[in-house]
């Protein structure tokens, strides 16, 4: 009626001029009348919203007698002196009557109501949403109005002049106290003004489920009870932002006489109270929890405050028993299962809205499910077993590649279908067709000391003096095995050798014998054919029983992702896990070196991370465990001298595939592989309780133990022996030479070395010395890659200066050794080609990282 009123005075003044109508007079004295009207009723709205049951008092009535009346008396005037034209024409005591109706209304009526409801405001005696609510309706809709209206009353009052200079005002304040109530009405609606809502009113969170998926995986990652504690805390931190002390999962016990024990402990807990509430209240009480789905202080309050029951009254009075804003229920087959509190004023300036209650909901629902399944199965068993089957899967797979690669190798090519022919008598060897000479690339009668002259010849003379069929192998040019097949001619001194590629059945019959497993067969096969086989009898170039069983185990070992023990002399450590590391297809290798007992757990940060708590350093890296994750193999050396705590954290990790970041329950899952090896007897330390027994049990499947060579046959040291003796001369034509006299293999079983690598070194020396004597040692080609021991090394290595102009080698050789003056060593070249080749191919220690 107002805006009306001033609508018509300004339309009559901008286009008629100052004409004025009986309407006019009429709309304006009727704008006094709702004037009183409005203040009467945001005066009562006040009062009735900050009163508990709210009931007309004295004055309420006086003050709504006075306002009747001055409505009535502007009604009455408006209806009798309805032919009044202009303003100056009214009754004398209108005038009167105006000033006396908008004093009592803006002071005395609207005042008192503000006054006493500030007052409650004040002593936070009202519910938290009706508190917002007044706040909002008193900043955003009474205050200003009554400056409006101040305004152009005061100090001017009924002014003339003032009156044709309030339009500005008039216009203004009525576009800002639109907006304004525009404004507060969207605001008040959501917080359940007049209770027109049951819950607090909130837009969609539409990035609720982006968030969530992270809770979802660490769901699936939970191996223990106490873990959902902390994945509830860092739920509501991230999406509601509550502090993670003022949130706590509680889980009820499914033992009832568990549970009672519990409570006879303690009357002063918050589970215990609860357990008290849910034995003691009535059944319409828990009907009343499952409609509500989620126990509310502040909508409790705020409807216990206008519409209170014995429910909500029960409800508010067990939320004020245990502190909380918030009491979420977990249910699995409507059965308690566990909850959720939330301490009181968690979030004091906001309130909770329905959107977040479904968000609660949705993550109780979730966590209902992994409690049910915890309580009622061994889920950590079930994750161990998962491990165990994506290990398997893992192997089985390695396994069925290697089957691949290796009837690859007899299909890749017809060769194997070609069978060359070589006669042999009076000591000369006579080739038969085309495809001998085309498998024996050498002339057998000239190049004595070539290992397939020695291989024909001794297969030649066994035929002959056994006068029944021998068979033997060698290698062709490219390293291919070759079978000599020899049968005694029906002319007398006459040999007929057959010389081809081997079948499957070839392979497996050689060895098959001394196999301690004969199901162990296809592995025969994969150390013959495949590459991770060829690096394994680059490794341990011998054969026999005990070598041969050792390589395949080593072979089974390679193919799988299980943590790995190794018991073996310590020089041989670090070749063995290389192989180990490569024939994994992994990139990263990195080496725990532990000289003596752990201190302050600096393994256990390194591979683990710590707790930001604990954390000093800001830029640290993050754990070895995570840097490594998919990628990496860690070598631990001397695991017994970590801690038993270090101890206890990597076997569940290696039980699980999960790691705990060191003094802290957070999970993280990773697939690196686990290598250790140690020098001490397990199992005594075990019992004398300086190791982990849960590692122990991890590890002790998996030991990988070389076979001493001081208690190796004799014959099996002589084949290891000839094996690195050929390794090491690279130049084929000096092989009869340069190698192992029956002498000198006498020498090495008597003085026989700790480890692979002495045995190697040994040999080195041997020949050497022999190229000196036969004054040859300038024209021996001894191979480069014969004391390397990394694979992806050794074409690095053959080489030598001819690597730095191969861009893909120089940045294996820089991520390997991070330092041009050991390219440099390794190389055999000046720091100054390696340098200028760095500069080139931009190799720094930025690029590296």
């Amino acid at each position: 009626m107002q805006d009306m009123a001033w609508v018509l005075t300004l339309f009559y003044q901008l286009f008629l001029g100052s004409i004025e109508s009986r309407f006019i007079v009429f709309m304006v004295r009727m704008s006094w009348a709702f004037t009183v009207v409005q203040y009467q009723s945001l005066a009562l709205l006040l009062e009735n919203m900050s009163t508990h049951r709210f009931k007309f008092s004295v004055r309420n009535k006086i003050f709504c007698t006075i306002s009747a009346i001055f409505t009535l008396s502007f009604l009455l005037i408006s209806i009798v002196h309805f032919d009044c034209l202009r303003t100056a024409d009214k009754y004398p005591f209108e005038f009167t009557l105006e000033r006396i109706s908008i004093l009592f209304a803006m002071l005395p009526l609207i005042l008192t109501s503000l006054f006493i409801t500030t007052w409650k405001l004040y002593q936070k005696s009202l519910p938290r949403v009706l508190h917002k609510q007044l706040l909002i309706l008193i900043a955003g809709i009474i205050i200003p109005f009554w400056l409006s209206d101040f305004l152009q009353v005061f100090p001017f009052a009924f002014s003339s002049a003032w009156r044709n200079t309030q339009y500005t005002l008039v216009g203004l304040s009525n576009i800002l106290i639109t907006g304004a109530v525009l404004y507060c009405s969207f605001r008040m609606l959501g917080l359940r003004f007049l209770n027109l809502t049951k819950e607090v009113q909130s837009k969609v969170n539409i990035h609720f489920m982006e968030n969530f998926k992270v809770i979802l995986d660490q769901f699936s990652h939970v191996s223990s009870l106490r873990e959902l504690g902390h994945i509830t805390q860092v739920f509501f931190k991230e999406a509601f932002g509550i502090q993670f002390n003022r949130v706590q999962l509680y889980i009820r016990s499914s033992n009832p006489a568990r549970a009672a024990q519990q409570m006879s402990e303690s009357n002063e807990t918050i589970s215990t109270r609860v357990e008290l509430f849910m034995g003691t209240h009535q059944k319409s009480m828990c009907q009343f929890i499952k409609k509500s789905r989620v126990l509310v202080y502040d909508e409790l309050a705020f409807s216990d405050f206008h519409e209170g029951t014995d429910k909500t009254s029960a409800a508010l009075t067990f939320l004020d028993s245990i502190q909380a804003d918030i009491f979420l229920p977990v249910y699995e087959n409507n059965t308690l299962i566990s909850y959720i509190v939330i301490d009181r004023h968690a979030r004091f300036d906001e309130l909770y809205n329905n959107t977040e209650y479904d968000e609660m909901l949705i993550f109780s629902q979730y966590l209902g499910n992994i409690i049910h399944l915890m309580q009622n199965k061994n889920l950590e068993e079930i994750i161990r077993q998962q491990k165990d089957l994506k290990e398997e899967l893992y192997q089985k797979h390695q396994e069925i590649h290697q089957y691949k690669e290796s009837i690859r190798s007899f299909m890749r090519a017809k060769n194997h279908k070609k069978i060359g022919i070589i006669f042999y008598k009076s000591r000369r060897f006579t080739f038969a067709n085309q495809t001998a000479k085309e498998l024996i690339p050498i002339n057998p009668n000239l190049q004595d000391g070539h290992p397939i002259t020695k291989a024909l010849k001794k297969l030649a003379l066994q035929v002959d003096e056994y006068k029944s069929p021998q068979t033997a192998y060698t290698q062709d040019a490219e390293g291919t095995k070759l079978v000599l097949s020899g049968v005694p001619s029906l002319e007398q001194n006459n040999v007929i050798i057959c010389v081809y590629y081997p079948e499957v059945s070839d392979v497996i019959k050689k060895q098959m014998d001394i196999l301690k497993d004969p199901s162990e067969w296809d592995y025969l096969l994969y150390l013959e054919t495949t590459k991770p086989g060829k690096l394994i009898n680059q490794l341990i170039p011998g054969s026999g029983e005990t070598l041969l069983n050792f390589k395949i185990k080593l072979l089974k070992t390679a193919l799988s992702k299980k943590a790995t023990l190794l018991n073996m002399p310590e020089k041989d450590l670090v070749p063995t896990v290389e192989i180990l590391h490569h024939i994994s297809l992994r990139e990263s290798l990195h080496v725990i070196d532990l000289a003596g007992p752990e201190k302050n757990f600096e393994a256990a940060v390194k591979l683990f991370g710590i707790n930001a708590i604990f954390q000093m350093d800001k830029d640290s890296k993050p754990p070895l465990l995570e840097r490594l994750d998919s990628i990496g193999t860690i070598f631990i050396k001397n695991i017994h001298y970590l801690s038993l705590e270090t101890q206890e954290q990597l076997a569940e990790y290696l039980r699980y595939g999960f790691f705990k970041i060191f003094k802290s329950d957070h999970k993280i899952p990773s697939s690196v592989r686990i290598i250790c090896s140690t020098n001490q007897h397990l199992t005594t330390l075990v019992q004398d309780e300086k190791f982990s027994r849960t590692l122990f049990e991890e590890l002790k499947h998996t030991t990988l133990e070389m076979p001493s060579l001081m208690t190796l046959p004799k014959e099996e040291l002589s084949t290891l022996a000839e094996g690195f003796s050929e390794q090491a001369v690279a130049d084929q034509s000096l092989k009869n030479i340069l190698s192992l006299s029956p002498r000198d293999k006498m020498r090495l079983a008597h003085q026989r070395p700790a480890s692979l690598l002495e045995l190697k070194t040994k040999i080195q020396q041997i020949l050497i010395q022999k190229s000196k004597q036969n004054e040859i040692y300038d024209e021996a080609q001894f191979d480069p890659a014969y004391e390397v021991s990394d694979p992806e090394l050794v074409e690095a290595a053959r080489l030598g200066k001819k690597a730095l102009k191969d861009q893909k080698i120089m940045t294996l050789l820089w991520n390997k050794f991070k330092n041009q003056n050991k390219i440099a060593a390794f190389l055999g070249v000046n720091r100054s080609s390696v340098n200028r080749r760095c500069k080139e191919y931009n190799l720094t220690q930025e690029s590296s990282v």
